[in-house]
């Protein structure tokens, strides 16, 4: 049974593939990382040259989506998919992925789809490509989302992304917080939220995801921990989790 893997991380962030790089680096004994590729045609060019045993795909990129690539390969590796939106990766794990990730990608996590690796080997699995279509055009609908619906008794509420500053999981329900100081309740999780929300929110502990764009401070805080004032009526303290620290340090260069 083959115990080493040659990888390819595919990602258009910079700071997605340093934090998984990092991550890997302590499965160095499975996974040799023999390369990097920021969009999806790089990442064609580079899979069939390089011909990687397993790549670390990510289904969104500005030029293509991650299942465009797969249609262009010639060499076929394990995939193991990465995405920030639970739906999508669930879609990826069905059209013969080893496995999929969810970011803020968990170490704890990764150990999983490595030991998943591990015990099917090579799998030279050829990707059922019925669907795609479909499923590309659900993506293409999702980014040009620019509100965040609310149901509230009958009616619906649609929240400018640009105007929320934070997100509060508080009991079972979870409260949006605007930049002009009001706020809306849902009984919806911020897991599901998050998967709604655009890129410029980013999740910094296990109650709080904020807009990245509604940033006005940040503090280096006790105990590996981050202060976060946000750039609202209120001027929001808000402090991160212990161990969102690797991530946000990644995240946001420091």
């Amino acid at each position: 049974m083959k115990q080493q893997f040659n990888a390819l991380l595919i990602d258009d962030e910079p700071a997605a593939r340093r934090l998984l790089k990092s991550l890997l680096h302590s499965f160095q004994n499975t996974i040799t990382i023999i390369g990097e590729a920021g969009s999806g045609k790089e990442a064609i060019s580079k899979i069939n040259t390089l011909q990687p045993d397993v790549i670390f795909l990510d289904i969104q990129m500005p030029d293509m989506t991650g299942f465009e690539v797969l249609e262009q390969l010639q060499h076929q590796p394990n995939i193991i998919f990465t995405t920030a939106y639970e739906q999508f990766a669930m879609k990826a794990f069905e059209s013969f992925s080893i496995d999929y990730l969810l970011k803020p990608i968990k170490e704890q996590r990764l150990e999983q789809s490595i030991e998943k690796l591990k015990t099917f080997g090579v799998l030279n699995n050829q990707i059922d490509t019925s669907g795609i279509r479909e499923f590309i055009e659900q993506l293409q609908t999702a980014k040009k989302a620019t509100a965040l619906p609310i149901r509230s008794g009958d009616r619906i509420n649609l929240v400018r992304f640009e105007t929320i500053s934070f997100l509060e999981a508080r009991d079972k329900y979870v409260s949006i917080h605007t930049i002009d100081g009001k706020k809306m309740l849902t009984d919806q999780s911020l897991a599901a939220l998050e998967e709604k929300l655009p890129d410029e929110f980013y999740r910094i502990q296990k109650s709080y995801i904020i807009n990245k764009d509604r940033i006005k401070e940040m503090h280096r805080h006790f105990n590996s921990r981050y202060l976060f004032t946000m750039d609202d009526k209120d001027q929001t303290k808000i402090t991160s989790g212990r161990t969102y620290h690797d991530q946000i340090k990644t995240e946001f260069g420091l």
